[in-house]
Protein backbone atom coordinates (compact mmCIF):
# COMPACT_ATOMS: atom_id res chain seq x y z
CA UNK A 1 0.00 0.00 0.00
CA UNK A 2 2.17 2.97 -1.50
CA UNK A 3 0.49 6.52 -1.86
CA UNK A 4 1.43 8.31 -5.23
CA UNK A 5 4.43 10.22 -5.04
CA UNK A 6 4.27 13.64 -3.88
CA UNK A 7 4.33 15.35 -6.27
CA UNK A 8 1.69 13.84 -7.63
CA UNK A 9 -0.89 14.30 -5.21
CA UNK A 10 0.86 18.04 -5.16
CA UNK A 11 -1.20 18.38 -8.53
CA UNK A 12 -4.65 18.26 -6.81
CA UNK A 13 -3.54 21.26 -4.26
CA UNK A 14 -4.15 23.78 -7.05
CA UNK A 15 -7.65 22.36 -7.74
CA UNK A 16 -8.49 22.76 -4.15
CA UNK A 17 -7.30 25.98 -3.54
CA UNK A 18 -9.04 27.23 -6.73
CA UNK A 19 -12.51 26.02 -5.17
CA UNK A 20 -11.87 27.22 -1.80
CA UNK A 21 -11.04 30.91 -3.16
CA UNK A 22 -14.32 30.52 -5.67
CA UNK A 23 -16.17 29.64 -2.20
CA UNK A 24 -14.78 32.52 -0.47
CA UNK A 25 -14.40 34.99 -2.67
CA UNK A 26 -11.01 35.50 -1.69
CA UNK A 27 -8.38 37.00 -3.56
CA UNK A 28 -5.69 34.73 -6.13
CA UNK A 29 -2.79 36.45 -3.94
CA UNK A 30 -4.22 35.11 -0.69
CA UNK A 31 -2.19 32.94 1.22
CA UNK A 32 -3.11 29.67 1.27
CA UNK A 33 -3.07 28.41 4.75
CA UNK A 34 -4.99 31.65 5.58
CA UNK A 35 -7.52 30.01 2.93
CA UNK A 36 -7.77 27.19 5.00
CA UNK A 37 -8.34 28.85 8.23
CA UNK A 38 -10.95 31.01 6.80
CA UNK A 39 -12.70 28.39 5.54
CA UNK A 40 -12.36 25.77 8.15
CA UNK A 41 -11.63 23.44 5.74
CA UNK A 42 -8.37 21.00 6.26
CA UNK A 43 -5.71 20.60 3.45
CA UNK A 44 -6.36 17.60 1.16
CA UNK A 45 -2.91 16.33 2.94
CA UNK A 46 -4.68 16.03 6.32
CA UNK A 47 -7.77 15.09 4.90
CA UNK A 48 -5.75 12.19 3.16
CA UNK A 49 -4.58 11.60 6.51
CA UNK A 50 -7.98 11.38 8.58
CA UNK A 51 -9.42 8.88 5.78
CA UNK A 52 -5.66 6.52 6.23
CA UNK A 53 -7.01 7.05 9.69
CA UNK A 54 -10.37 5.73 9.01
CA UNK A 55 -9.29 2.99 6.90
CA UNK A 56 -6.89 1.38 9.42
CA UNK A 57 -9.57 1.78 11.86
CA UNK A 58 -12.20 -0.07 10.28
CA UNK A 59 -10.43 -2.53 8.37
CA UNK A 60 -9.20 -3.48 12.02
CA UNK A 61 -12.40 -4.73 12.82
CA UNK A 62 -12.93 -6.98 9.92
CA UNK A 63 -10.50 -9.72 10.16
CA UNK A 64 -11.84 -11.73 7.43
CA UNK A 65 -11.29 -8.73 5.06
CA UNK A 66 -8.66 -9.50 2.71
CA UNK A 67 -6.41 -6.95 3.29
CA UNK A 68 -6.58 -7.73 7.23
CA UNK A 69 -3.66 -9.76 7.05
CA UNK A 70 -1.58 -7.36 4.63
CA UNK A 71 -1.79 -4.64 6.96
CA UNK A 72 -1.74 -6.41 10.45
CA UNK A 73 0.63 -9.04 9.88
CA UNK A 74 2.93 -7.47 7.89
CA UNK A 75 6.68 -6.50 9.68
CA UNK A 76 6.56 -2.98 9.21
CA UNK A 77 10.32 -3.26 7.62
CA UNK A 78 8.41 -5.13 4.59
CA UNK A 79 6.21 -2.35 3.72
CA UNK A 80 9.60 0.40 4.42
CA UNK A 81 11.56 -1.81 1.83
CA UNK A 82 9.04 -1.40 -0.83
CA UNK A 83 10.46 1.73 -2.14
CA UNK A 84 12.56 4.21 -0.15
CA UNK A 85 11.03 7.55 -2.49
CA UNK A 86 7.67 7.27 -2.13
CA UNK A 87 5.64 7.59 1.29
CA UNK A 88 3.81 4.22 2.62
CA UNK A 89 0.34 4.50 3.75
CA UNK A 90 0.17 1.70 6.19
CA UNK A 91 4.05 2.90 7.83
CA UNK A 92 2.79 6.26 8.29
CA UNK A 93 -0.58 5.66 9.66
CA UNK A 94 0.27 3.27 12.25
CA UNK A 95 3.01 6.23 13.18
CA UNK A 96 0.43 8.67 13.48
CA UNK A 97 -1.40 5.96 15.97
CA UNK A 98 1.69 6.02 17.90
CA UNK A 99 1.47 9.99 17.99
CA UNK A 100 -1.90 9.98 18.88
CA UNK A 101 -1.87 7.33 21.81
CA UNK A 102 -4.52 5.10 20.10
CA UNK A 103 -3.98 1.42 20.61
CA UNK A 104 -5.27 -0.62 18.04
CA UNK A 105 -5.78 -3.60 20.64
CA UNK A 106 -8.86 -2.43 22.43
CA UNK A 107 -10.88 -2.54 18.95
CA UNK A 108 -13.33 -5.37 18.50
CA UNK A 109 -14.54 -7.67 16.05
CA UNK A 110 -17.54 -5.72 13.44
CA UNK A 111 -20.08 -8.76 13.19
CA UNK A 112 -22.98 -7.78 10.87
CA UNK A 113 -26.53 -9.93 11.13
CA UNK A 114 -29.00 -10.57 8.85
CA UNK A 115 -31.95 -10.25 9.27
CA UNK A 116 -31.51 -7.26 11.75
CA UNK A 117 -32.97 -8.16 15.01
CA UNK A 118 -35.62 -5.88 14.69
CA UNK A 119 -36.93 -8.10 12.01
CA UNK A 120 -36.93 -11.60 14.50
CA UNK A 121 -38.25 -10.24 17.74
CA UNK A 122 -41.23 -7.99 19.09
CA UNK A 123 -39.31 -5.56 20.41
CA UNK A 124 -41.61 -2.23 21.35
CA UNK A 125 -40.00 1.11 21.67
CA UNK A 126 -41.72 4.07 23.64
CA UNK A 127 -40.27 7.45 23.10
CA UNK A 128 -43.50 9.43 23.78
CA UNK A 129 -41.18 11.58 25.88
CA UNK A 130 -39.64 13.11 23.28
CA UNK A 131 -42.50 14.82 22.72
CA UNK A 132 -42.71 17.07 25.40
CA UNK A 133 -40.53 20.75 25.13
CA UNK A 134 -37.91 19.84 27.91
CA UNK A 135 -37.91 23.78 28.09
CA UNK A 136 -41.61 24.40 28.76
CA UNK A 137 -42.63 21.20 30.23
CA UNK A 138 -42.60 21.27 34.26
CA UNK A 139 -40.94 18.15 36.01
CA UNK A 140 -44.63 17.49 37.24
CA UNK A 141 -45.53 17.03 33.89
CA UNK A 142 -43.04 14.89 33.23
CA UNK A 143 -43.38 12.64 36.03
CA UNK A 144 -47.29 12.42 35.73
CA UNK A 145 -46.98 11.13 32.03
CA UNK A 146 -44.16 8.95 33.31
CA UNK A 147 -46.61 7.26 35.46
CA UNK A 148 -48.99 7.26 33.26
CA UNK A 149 -46.25 5.01 30.53
CA UNK A 150 -45.53 3.07 33.56
CA UNK A 151 -49.20 2.09 33.79
CA UNK A 152 -49.25 0.81 30.10
CA UNK A 153 -46.34 -1.88 30.60
CA UNK A 154 -47.94 -2.16 33.76
CA UNK A 155 -47.56 -6.55 33.32
CA UNK A 156 -43.44 -5.27 32.59
CA UNK A 157 -40.53 -5.67 34.87
CA UNK A 158 -38.77 -2.49 34.86
CA UNK A 159 -34.73 -2.15 34.59
CA UNK A 160 -33.21 1.68 34.26
CA UNK A 161 -30.07 1.68 32.61
CA UNK A 162 -27.78 4.93 31.68
CA UNK A 163 -24.19 5.20 30.42
CA UNK A 164 -22.22 8.68 31.55
CA UNK A 165 -19.13 10.04 30.27
CA UNK A 166 -16.45 12.73 31.70
CA UNK A 167 -13.58 13.72 28.91
CA UNK A 168 -12.23 10.36 28.08
CA UNK A 169 -13.79 8.47 31.15
CA UNK A 170 -17.33 5.96 30.34
CA UNK A 171 -19.35 4.20 32.72
CA UNK A 172 -22.58 2.49 33.02
CA UNK A 173 -25.23 1.09 35.48
CA UNK A 174 -28.41 -0.62 35.63
CA UNK A 175 -30.60 -0.30 38.48
CA UNK A 176 -34.00 -2.32 39.90
CA UNK A 177 -36.34 -0.54 41.86
CA UNK A 178 -37.80 -3.65 43.17
CA UNK A 179 -34.61 -5.20 44.06
CA UNK A 180 -31.54 -2.37 44.72
CA UNK A 181 -29.13 -4.18 46.09
CA UNK A 182 -28.93 -6.29 42.48
CA UNK A 183 -27.98 -3.23 40.56
CA UNK A 184 -24.81 -2.81 38.49
CA UNK A 185 -22.26 -0.34 37.42
CA UNK A 186 -19.06 -0.62 35.09
CA UNK A 187 -16.45 1.54 33.74
CA UNK A 188 -15.73 1.14 30.25
CA UNK A 189 -12.51 1.47 28.60
CA UNK A 190 -11.48 4.95 28.34
CA UNK A 191 -12.40 6.50 25.17
CA UNK A 192 -15.67 4.70 24.58
CA UNK A 193 -19.17 6.19 23.42
CA UNK A 194 -21.71 6.98 25.38
CA UNK A 195 -23.79 4.86 22.96
CA UNK A 196 -21.77 1.81 23.76
CA UNK A 197 -21.94 2.79 27.59
CA UNK A 198 -25.85 3.09 27.34
CA UNK A 199 -25.38 -1.09 25.34
CA UNK A 200 -23.48 -1.87 28.06
CA UNK A 201 -26.16 -1.03 30.78
CA UNK A 202 -28.66 -2.93 28.95
CA UNK A 203 -25.73 -5.70 29.39
CA UNK A 204 -25.96 -5.41 32.93
CA UNK A 205 -29.75 -6.45 33.06
CA UNK A 206 -28.43 -9.87 34.70
CA UNK A 207 -29.19 -11.94 31.72
CA UNK A 208 -26.45 -14.13 30.16
CA UNK A 209 -23.20 -12.45 29.60
CA UNK A 210 -22.55 -11.79 25.72
CA UNK A 211 -19.18 -11.07 24.32
CA UNK A 212 -18.94 -7.31 23.64
CA UNK A 213 -19.13 -6.88 19.90
CA UNK A 214 -18.99 -3.89 18.30
CA UNK A 215 -22.06 -3.78 16.57
CA UNK A 216 -25.30 -2.37 18.44
CA UNK A 217 -28.02 -4.05 16.86
CA UNK A 218 -25.45 -7.29 17.56
CA UNK A 219 -25.52 -6.65 20.93
CA UNK A 220 -28.92 -6.37 21.59
CA UNK A 221 -29.58 -9.25 19.38
CA UNK A 222 -27.02 -11.39 21.03
CA UNK A 223 -29.12 -9.83 24.72
CA UNK A 224 -32.65 -10.52 22.87
CA UNK A 225 -31.44 -14.30 21.79
CA UNK A 226 -31.36 -15.69 24.89
CA UNK A 227 -35.01 -14.43 26.42
CA UNK A 228 -37.41 -17.47 26.36
CA UNK A 229 -40.04 -16.98 23.49
CA UNK A 230 -42.83 -15.28 25.57
CA UNK A 231 -40.75 -12.70 27.22
CA UNK A 232 -41.29 -9.00 25.19
CA UNK A 233 -39.17 -6.31 25.61
CA UNK A 234 -40.29 -2.63 25.42
CA UNK A 235 -37.82 0.13 25.69
CA UNK A 236 -39.13 3.36 27.14
CA UNK A 237 -36.77 7.02 26.55
CA UNK A 238 -36.92 8.78 29.99
CA UNK A 239 -35.45 12.27 30.23
CA UNK A 240 -32.48 13.01 32.70
CA UNK A 241 -33.17 15.10 36.00
CA UNK A 242 -37.06 15.05 35.91
CA UNK A 243 -37.43 13.42 39.56
CA UNK A 244 -38.35 10.10 38.22
CA UNK A 245 -36.53 8.56 41.01
CA UNK A 246 -35.21 5.38 39.29
CA UNK A 247 -33.69 7.27 37.16
CA UNK A 248 -31.94 9.46 38.92
CA UNK A 249 -30.39 6.51 40.94
CA UNK A 250 -28.93 4.98 38.06
CA UNK A 251 -27.59 8.34 36.85
CA UNK A 252 -25.94 8.65 40.51
CA UNK A 253 -25.07 4.77 39.96
CA UNK A 254 -23.18 5.87 36.58
CA UNK A 255 -21.42 9.03 37.59
CA UNK A 256 -20.00 7.02 40.67
CA UNK A 257 -18.54 4.22 38.58
CA UNK A 258 -16.54 6.84 36.86
CA UNK A 259 -14.47 7.31 39.78
CA UNK A 260 -13.60 3.40 39.65
CA UNK A 261 -9.56 2.85 38.79
CA UNK A 262 -10.13 -0.83 37.00
CA UNK A 263 -11.98 -0.91 34.26
CA UNK A 264 -14.06 -3.63 32.07
CA UNK A 265 -11.59 -4.81 30.24
CA UNK A 266 -14.14 -5.04 27.20
CA UNK A 267 -13.15 -4.47 23.77
CA UNK A 268 -15.08 -1.42 22.27
CA UNK A 269 -16.03 -0.52 18.21
CA UNK A 270 -13.79 1.11 16.10
CA UNK A 271 -15.88 3.42 15.48
CA UNK A 272 -15.79 4.80 19.05
CA UNK A 273 -11.97 6.15 18.57
CA UNK A 274 -13.24 8.46 15.27
CA UNK A 275 -13.42 11.38 17.85
CA UNK A 276 -9.83 10.64 19.16
CA UNK A 277 -8.90 10.82 15.42
CA UNK A 278 -10.26 13.94 14.84
CA UNK A 279 -8.95 15.65 18.08
CA UNK A 280 -5.72 14.52 16.52
CA UNK A 281 -5.72 15.69 13.08
CA UNK A 282 -7.04 19.20 14.37
CA UNK A 283 -4.15 19.22 16.66
CA UNK A 284 -1.54 18.27 13.38
CA UNK A 285 -3.34 21.23 11.64
CA UNK A 286 -3.20 23.46 14.69
CA UNK A 287 0.58 22.95 14.92
CA UNK A 288 0.66 24.18 11.22
CA UNK A 289 -1.22 26.69 12.28
CA UNK A 290 0.49 28.22 14.40
CA UNK A 291 3.91 28.03 12.46
CA UNK A 292 2.10 30.87 10.41
CA UNK A 293 3.54 33.40 13.14
CA UNK A 294 4.37 36.47 10.40
CA UNK A 295 0.49 35.35 8.76
CA UNK A 296 -1.55 38.66 9.64
CA UNK A 297 -4.84 36.18 9.95
CA UNK A 298 -3.31 34.33 12.39
CA UNK A 299 -2.99 37.18 14.48
CA UNK A 300 -6.97 37.63 15.06
CA UNK A 301 -7.61 33.81 14.33
CA UNK A 302 -4.89 32.22 16.44
CA UNK A 303 -7.34 29.35 17.21
CA UNK A 304 -9.00 27.36 14.41
CA UNK A 305 -12.54 26.76 14.85
CA UNK A 306 -13.13 30.15 16.78
CA UNK A 307 -16.17 31.93 15.57
CA UNK A 308 -14.68 35.38 14.27
CA UNK A 309 -16.50 35.88 11.21
CA UNK A 310 -19.00 37.87 13.01
CA UNK A 311 -21.95 36.70 10.21
CA UNK A 312 -25.39 37.49 9.95
CA UNK A 313 -28.07 35.39 8.27
CA UNK A 314 -28.95 38.63 6.32
CA UNK A 315 -25.63 38.70 5.13
CA UNK A 316 -25.16 38.77 1.08
CA UNK A 317 -22.57 37.74 -0.88
CA UNK A 318 -21.07 40.60 -1.73
CA UNK A 319 -20.43 41.91 2.23
CA UNK A 320 -19.18 37.96 2.68
CA UNK A 321 -16.78 38.68 0.28
CA UNK A 322 -15.64 42.00 1.46
CA UNK A 323 -15.22 40.78 4.57
CA UNK A 324 -13.06 37.59 3.88
CA UNK A 325 -11.08 40.09 1.84
CA UNK A 326 -10.08 41.96 4.69
CA UNK A 327 -9.66 39.31 7.14
CA UNK A 328 -6.91 37.17 4.60
CA UNK A 329 -5.10 40.78 3.41
CA UNK A 330 -1.55 40.59 3.15
CA UNK A 331 -1.35 44.16 4.43
CA UNK A 332 -1.20 44.99 7.88
CA UNK A 333 -3.94 47.68 7.25
CA UNK A 334 -6.39 45.52 7.98
CA UNK A 335 -6.06 45.44 11.57
CA UNK A 336 -8.80 48.11 12.28
CA UNK A 337 -11.92 46.35 11.28
CA UNK A 338 -11.23 44.01 14.64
Amino acid sequence: MVLRKKHVLRALDPIHHRDLRIALGAFRTSPIKSLYAEAGEPSLEHRRMKLAFNYVLKLKSLPRNLCHDVVFETPLSDFSAVTKSEPNLVANTFEHFKNANISLNIIDNLHVQWPPPWEEHNITVDISLTKQNIENTSEVAYQKEFFRIKEKFSNHYAIFTDGSKLEEKVAAAAYFPEHPDRSKATRLRDGASVFSAELEGIALTGYPKQKFLSNGFRRLYNLIQKFPPYVHISFVWIPAHVGIQGNENVDKLAKAALNRTSTSGKLICYSDLKPKINTYIKSVWQRDWDAEGANKLHEVLPNLGEDLHRRNEGDGRKRETAMCRLRVATRGSRRAIF
